[in-house]
Parts: C-alpha cells; structure tokens; sequence
C-alpha cells in the first residue's frame, strides 16, 4: 500500500493475539501489507523476522498483566484459542483468556474487538438438508453431544458481546491453505483411505488469506451493524469437487462411502455421552449434513480482495496429507 493510500484510510494500532498461529500470522503479515502498525502477542511459537510496523509482544493472555500490549491500541484482532485439548484446555485458552483480554482492552480504552470465530457455532440437527446457512440461522443448543471446541467458541462469543468494547464476531469456516488442507468436514481418514460419509453440500471452507482479509477489513470498518459475520470462501466446492482435488495430489488412494444417514440412524440409538464425536448427532450433523453456507453480508459489509477459484487455490497449496 502506498503512503497516501495509508493515510487517507487511516492507519491504525492493531494488537494481534495469537500471532503465531495459522490465522494470527495471517493476519499480522496482511494488516503490514494494509500499511498498519502492529503488535504481535503470542505465547510460543516461531518468532518474527524484524519489519517495519511490527513490535512482537511475548504473553499469556491467561495470566499476564496486559497493560502494556493494549497501551494505544486501536483494535484488537483476538485470533488466540485453544485448537485441540480437553474441557480445561478450552476453558483456559480460549474462554478465560478471551475474558481477561477483554475486561484488560476497556481499561485500556479500547476501541473495537474483532473476534476469530467458528461456524461450528451453528446447530445444524434442527436444520434441514440443502437448507443455507446464514448468520440468522440457529446455534448449537445441544452442547452436550458437541465437542469441547465448539461450547469454548461459543462462550467466547458470549464473552466479547458482553464485555466493554464494541466488537465485531467473524464466524470463520474451516481454514485451510498451503499446509493445511485436511478438514473434519471431509470424513474419517485411516492411512491412505478415506471414509467418506457424505457426498453433497458445500463445504464451508476459508482459505487462510480470506480469513486475515476479513479480520484487517472489519478493524478497517470499525464497528458496525453487520455482526456476527460468515467469512467464507467466494467458491465453495461440494465434498465430492474438493476430494476431486485432493486426490489429483495423490491423496486419498482410496474413497469408501458411508451414508451418513444410516450412521445418524444408528448414532440416534445408542446410549451414553462418552462415544466418538462422529457417533453423537449434534456433531454427525454439524459436519457432515449436505447444507448450502452463505457469506453475502460479510462480502456486501466488508471490503474484501477478489478471491480466486477453488481449484486456482488448490493449485498453489499443493500440499497433499
């Protein structure tokens, strides 16, 4: 970005929690591009090459005093969560620190929280096949047969609606780009093959690009309306057109199909809370169900880059598993 484009957008503060993640370096790399001055918390993880704009703050939003970090800060991107763990892992890494971040950032004077979110939000046991997910559509309401990620994403939702500064929530599809192009909404994999439980629907994906886009264009808009917001790919394959792609890279050799329907007949039988995730229907559906997912108030609200087509993206993350 030139410097008289900077200024007339106007440049901004931005701390970016999570910085070392998948997202968070994303997003740091594209709010630089935008001409924006950043702080990049992160708890662990591979440090920053030096770069103009860029300070690399070293934090734990869970315990550590924050007053330095939000000092001046325009927006906060708050990409940090726990991906993986159990329920203290989540409640820790994902619901506390996003508490602390929060009550930390209106001290702070804090004008505007942006919030990575997840689609695993929605509850999609009440909605019917081929339906269209908007942000109008109904969230999860049986947590107890979802998995610990979703209840934590959830609860953070709640946390910064409710806390002292305005914030936007993005719902973010499954991300995915060079390194990344496994998603829970593809089936089971062992090896080699592939477990495919269902063949239609759209797959509600977020190349990793379209995800930092959307975070830097909703602090760049500041608070607004339009919230919460699905960030999702503009061309979004069926799970048939994605696997297509994937195994043009060499994987998976071999694609079983399972119909899903029959695996929720017998997932509605069985008894008890402690089965695998795919055997609960709240998450059978949630994954698996054949759904359209739309993103047109984030694409008509927020001032996002033309996006290239599946296959184009595909292509320059050739990355098989």
């Amino acid at each position: 970005m030139r410097k008289d484009e900077a200024d007339a957008m106007g440049v901004l503060t931005l701390l970016v929690t999570g910085a070392a993640g998948h997202i968070g370096r994303a997003a740091v790399a594209r709010a630089l591009e935008r001409g924006h001055s950043v702080r990049a918390l992160l708890r662990g993880g591979a440090p920053f090459g030096p770069q103009d704009r860029l300070t690399v703050i070293r934090a734990d939003l869970a315990t550590d005093d924050l007053t330095l970090a939000l000092k001046d800060v325009d927006t906060v991107l708050h990409c940090a969560a726990a991906m993986h763990g159990d329920e203290a892992a989540m409640q820790r890494d994902t619901v506390t620190a996003t508490e602390r971040l929060v009550q930390a950032a209106g001290v702070a004077g804090v004008a505007h929280i942006v919030l990575a979110g997840s689609v695993s939000v929605y509850g999609l046991k009440s909605i019917p096949e081929g339906h269209v997910i908007t942000e109008d559509s109904p969230l999860e309401t049986d947590l107890k047969h979802r998995d610990a990620y979703t209840r934590a994403k959830l609860a953070q939702e709640h946390v910064a609606i409710g806390g002292p500064c305005s914030a936007t929530i993005l719902r973010i599809g499954a991300v995915w780009g060079p390194g990344r192009l496994w998603n829970a909404h593809l089936g089971v994999a062992k090896g080699p093959i592939l477990i495919r439980l269902a063949r239609g629907g759209q797959i509600p994906l977020a190349h990793v690009t379209r995800a930092a886009a959307a975070l830097v264009a909703a602090a760049e808009k500041g608070p607004s309306g339009a919230n919460p917001l699905n960030i999702l790919d503009h061309d979004l394959p069926d799970r048939a057109r994605y696997l297509a792609a994937l195994q043009a890279g060499g994987w998976p050799k071999l694609v079983l199909p399972v119909d899903w329907r029959a695996l929720d007949r017998t997932a509605a039988h069985l008894p008890g809370r402690r089965r695998p995730g795919l055997l609960r229907q709240a998450t059978l559906h949630a994954r698996m169900k054949p759904v359209g997912w739309s993103a047109a108030k984030a694409e008509a609200a927020l001032d996002l880059p033309e996006q290239p087509g599946f296959e184009a993206l595909m292509a320059a993350a050739p990355e098989a598993q």
